[in-house]
């Protein structure tokens, strides 16, 4: 009976996380459908519009570092709790924008708050699951891919039946369930952002495991770059490809818990090396032999094994009573990879496609194959680097 009532509480503190990260991801897909809506209700275009999308990603992006300084500082339940609270709150206002600037506005300050949610989700789960680390970060990576797949179909709905205010007013009551669970989370030390840094700054394993961070998600976010640029040339319509495109997150939402399970028992350094060089590997393959195919069933599984496992070492590696800041740190690591793999994908296609879109796939692959390598290298780097203390990490 005890033991059923634990697992009954842990699952719902476990709900609290992922409710939290599936309503900033949903929200964030969902609002890509409402945008032809927008421009039509406020008489506006494309590219007025589009800054709803932009301005709530640059107000996440500046406030990743000062939220888990204060998080630290004040307590990171504390802090996410006001934030569930503040994306809600905020949500309800966006639904009544009488004009442009009150949306944009608000959209940027929504930014602020969700950063306070999907920037500290990781280290609460860490902290939360200490013996399960890798099989909570598993179930967040799971979330993620959920909300960013049932956002579009959810969004469509939506703006279909209830116009497109009702996709900010769905924030409400996922916001409201997320915040009556998230009182009986695990807290993370924190002994502020100045101190928190200049600790991060001497810790050379967690730079690296940081830097490899950075370089999963440029190879990530570089090949979902180049797939539709490649499919469309070869004559597929935009529908196919983007139904083509669900096969990875398909595959983290239902690997991403088994690998992370399976990084509790092998270790986060074997799980996310092993991620890295399938990721090498499945880009190399098919831009050899052009086969979209392979691409999309092993880089599903390499961001299926990396990621979890990868994100687990970050927070295992993280100094001393750094934790919050740590979290935070992770957050902009997976924010400068997807834009410099979006950059690089999208230079290398520009300048190489009038040699034919195979040599540009090619080409291109084997580039940010290059990436997934080094990835893996520097994870296998941090076993050469001298421990000044024990590592938590298995």
């Amino acid at each position: 009976m005890f033991r059923r009532f634990t697992i009954f509480r842990a699952d719902l503190r476990l709900a609290a996380l992922l409710i939290g990260v599936t309503l900033s991801t949903l929200d964030a897909s969902a609002l890509n459908l409402a945008l032809p809506s927008l421009a039509a209700h406020f008489h506006s275009d494309a590219a007025g519009v589009q800054w709803a999308a932009s301005l709530y990603l640059i107000g996440s992006a500046l406030a990743f570092l000062p939220l888990s300084g204060l998080a630290g500082r004040f307590g990171t339940v504390r802090v996410y709790r006001v934030s569930l609270l503040t994306f809600s709150a905020i949500s309800l206002l966006l639904g009544l924008s009488p004009n442009l600037g009150w949306l944009f506005t608000l959209r940027f300050l929504q930014g602020i708050a969700g950063a306070g949610v999907i920037g500290l989700v990781p280290g609460l789960a860490a902290a939360t699951f200490p013996e399960r680390k890798g099989w909570a970060l598993g179930m967040v990576a799971g979330s993620v891919a959920a909300g960013t797949l049932t956002g579009p179909p959810v969004g469509g709905f939506l703006v279909d039946l209830l116009g497109w205010r009702s996709i900010f007013y769905l924030n409400l009551p996922l916001g409201m369930v997320a915040l009556a669970l998230s009182g009986r989370l695990g807290e993370l030390r924190g002994v502020g952002l100045k101190e928190g840094l200049r600790r991060a700054a001497r810790a050379p394993r967690f730079l690296l495991a940081l830097l490899a961070t950075v370089l999963f998600f440029a190879q990530s976010f570089g090949t979902n770059v180049l797939w539709p640029f490649y499919l469309e040339a070869g004559g597929m319509t935009p529908g196919r490809v983007g139904l083509v495109l669900l096969v990875p997150p398909l595959m983290l939402l239902f690997l991403g818990p088994w690998a992370g399970k399976l990084s509790d028992r092998k270790g986060f350094t074997l799980v996310s090396w092993a991620g890295s060089a399938v990721m090498a590997l499945a880009s190399c393959l098919q831009g050899i032999t052009g086969s979209v195919a392979l691409g999309l069933g092993g880089i599903g599984l390499g961001r299926a094994l990396f990621q979890a496992a990868n994100n687990a070492a970050v927070l295992s590696l993280a100094p001393e009573e750094t934790d919050s800041v740590a979290s935070g740190l992770l957050s902009i690591a997976r924010v400068v990879g997807q834009a410099l793999g979006s950059l690089m994908a999208g230079v290398l296609w520009g300048s190489l496609e009038h040699r034919g879109s195979g040599h540009a796939f090619l080409i291109s692959n084997l580039v940010l194959a290059g990436l997934a390598v080094v990835s893996g290298a520097l994870i296998m780097g941090r076993r050469l680097q001298a421990q000044p203390a024990p590592t938590k990490e298995p």
